[in-house]
């Protein structure tokens, strides 16, 4: 009877079959990283500009809900605070946020995006319309909805990354005051504002 010898027959990885599978692994780790950072900046840009869009609804909604004017507008960084955008019930009508009025919701701008309008309009002036804040003209413009749910003037919150994607939040027509994510895309020499599904090319990302 022939007995085997211990450890006889068994067969370990060879230095070749490693080195190929890291091999693999290098390839597929440089194709999918910039994917996946692609991702990510898309992810805080797309998220802001929809946390807004549904921190407007809200005040829409309270402002019918209530009958009283409600405002959103963006605070611009500060003192070493991060900006964001917040909206309050504007109980005494006076486009301010006072003492004893309530803060319906605050959303925090993420690292890495700004208010910003193409192709590189910064701050209060990045945004298009709405109502001139009763602080002064150095103040981003606020949207002021009305006691019956439509919007004061029309207008729109701009957001872009370090990459030179814009997104925009929209409020129109006036009466409705639909709410609407739209994307900027540079055509010849002209910056044209895409609703998501239209515009083909207008989606893709920097």
């Amino acid at each position: 009877m022939k007995i085997s010898e211990p450890g006889r027959g068994r067969r370990g990885f060879t230095l070749i079959e490693m080195l190929v599978v890291l091999a693999l692994a290098m390839v597929l780790m440089l194709i999918t990283i910039p994917a996946m950072f692609t991702s990510l900046r898309q992810g805080k840009l797309r998220g802001i500009a929809q946390e807004t869009a549904v921190l407007m609804r809200l005040a829409r909604l309270d402002s019918i809900k209530f009958s009283t004017p409600t405002v959103v507008r963006i605070v611009l960084p500060a003192g070493g605070e991060i900006g964001r955008v917040e909206s309050f019930s504007d109980r005494n009508g006076d486009n301010k946020l006072t003492a004893g009025e309530p803060i319906l919701a605050t959303r925090g701008l993420p690292k890495g995006i700004k208010l910003m309008a193409p192709p590189n309009i910064e701050g209060a002036a990045s945004v298009a319309g709405f109502t001139p804040d009763p602080d002064g003209a150095s103040k981003p413009r606020i949207a002021v909805f009305n006691r019956d749910g439509s919007i004061a003037d029309l207008g729109a919150f701009r957001f872009a990354d370090t990459y030179g994607n814009y997104l925009e939040v929209r409020v129109a027509p006036a009466a409705t005051a639909r709410i609407e994510l739209r994307k900027a895309r540079l055509e010849g020499s002209s910056w044209v504002w895409y609703a998501s599904g239209d515009g083909k090319e207008a989606w893709k990302w920097n």
